[in-house]
């Protein structure tokens, strides 16, 4: 098993190599096409919205997922989201999702307050195993796509200080790089190098 995956990382690498040093001519043609390998995808386009990043809301009121489209920010409330209560996105890291755990244990510890509207941000067909290399290099696009959720918002009424982000593993590279896409920074990141599991999640309450 070792000899395969430092196989697969040696291909990744020799790919990552070709990649930058396309002639500049080719450039333009290079960054229109995605690389997909193996079950690996390193997206080469940067537009957003993009139809392998999704955002789903759940709100105390409607606790299961509605997928949202950043286009229409008009249909918001249509899904339960209210302007008075706080929000966080919750962003998933290598080989995960948005909705197994450890993610739906934070998920679901948010909606337990009640003054939380909880969006999850799911790129996991970008961040599957044993593809590191490439959900590396994705978490650029899974940055500028959610920094376009984050401003959905802030275009909605709400003020910096009402959005947390909370990034696992390499779900916290994508909280940083949403700033790089905005012109204030964000208010609060949470990091999550590990998950502890308890029965009964506590989020802090400020």
């Amino acid at each position: 098993m070792e000899l395969i995956l430092a196989t697969v990382v040696k291909i990744l690498i020799v790919i990552l190599v070709l990649v930058e040093s396309v002639p500049e001519t080719d450039s333009s043609l290079m960054s229109m096409l995605d690389f997909r390998y193996f079950t690996c995808v390193m997206k080469r386009e940067w537009k957003c919205p993009d139809s392998e990043i999704n955002f789903y809301l759940f709100t105390p009121e409607h606790p299961y997922q509605q997928w949202i489209d950043v286009r229409q920010k008009n249909k918001l409330s249509a899904y339960g989201w209210k302007l008075s209560r706080k929000n966080v996105f919750i962003i998933h890291g290598f080989n995960g999702t948005h909705s197994k755990t450890p993610m739906s244990y934070l998920r679901d510890a948010y909606l337990s307050r009640k003054d939380y509207n909880v969006f999850m941000v799911d790129w996991s067909n970008l961040a599957r195993f044993p593809c590191y290399l490439s959900a590396l290099s994705n978490t650029k696009l899974a940055g500028q796509c959610t920094a376009q959720l984050y401003s959905f918002l802030t275009q909605a009424g709400v003020s910096a200080k009402k959005i947390t982000c909370v990034g696992h593993s390499l779900g916290a590279h994508v909280c940083g790089m949403i700033s790089n896409h905005l012109t204030e920074k964000q208010y609060k990141i949470i990091v999550s190098k590990k998950i502890i599991y308890v029965s009964d999640p506590v989020v802090e309450r400020r």
